[in-house]
């Protein structure tokens, strides 16, 4: 990406994080939802950001996000009052920290089952 459309997702990244912790009180949202990233088109009109949650209901949580994505959008714009537009909202599970932790086992147990010389 370029300077101003990864200064432009560092900066939606922060405020949507804190719109999760402050604002958005929906059931389905676990506490522990945590943007991991978030990827801005170049015309940045869109953005897609990428959500892991802790322990339990995905799909459920991203489901919520996408829902409130309007009422997360207007916060933003809320926030960043310096932005021309405010990007269209598009949540996608992460699960990268699941299938490192799925990669660590079968490393482990790999290691495990070699003789040891």
């Amino acid at each position: 990406m370029g300077y101003k459309t990864d200064r432009t997702a560092a900066e939606i990244k922060k405020c949507v994080s804190a719109i999760l912790q402050n604002k958005l009180h929906d059931p389905d949202v676990p506490l522990m939802t945590t943007i991991t990233d978030v990827t801005v088109s170049k015309d940045l009109k869109y953005a897609t950001l990428y959500v892991s949650v802790f322990g339990g209901e995905g799909e459920k949580a991203i489901n919520a996000l996408n829902s409130a994505a309007g009422f997360i959008r207007r916060s933003l714009a809320a926030e960043l009052r310096n932005m021309r537009t405010i990007p269209s909202l598009r949540f996608v599970l992460d699960n990268s920290a699941e299938y490192g932790n799925k990669i660590d086992a079968i490393l482990k147990e790999i290691a495990d089952n070699e003789p040891h010389s």
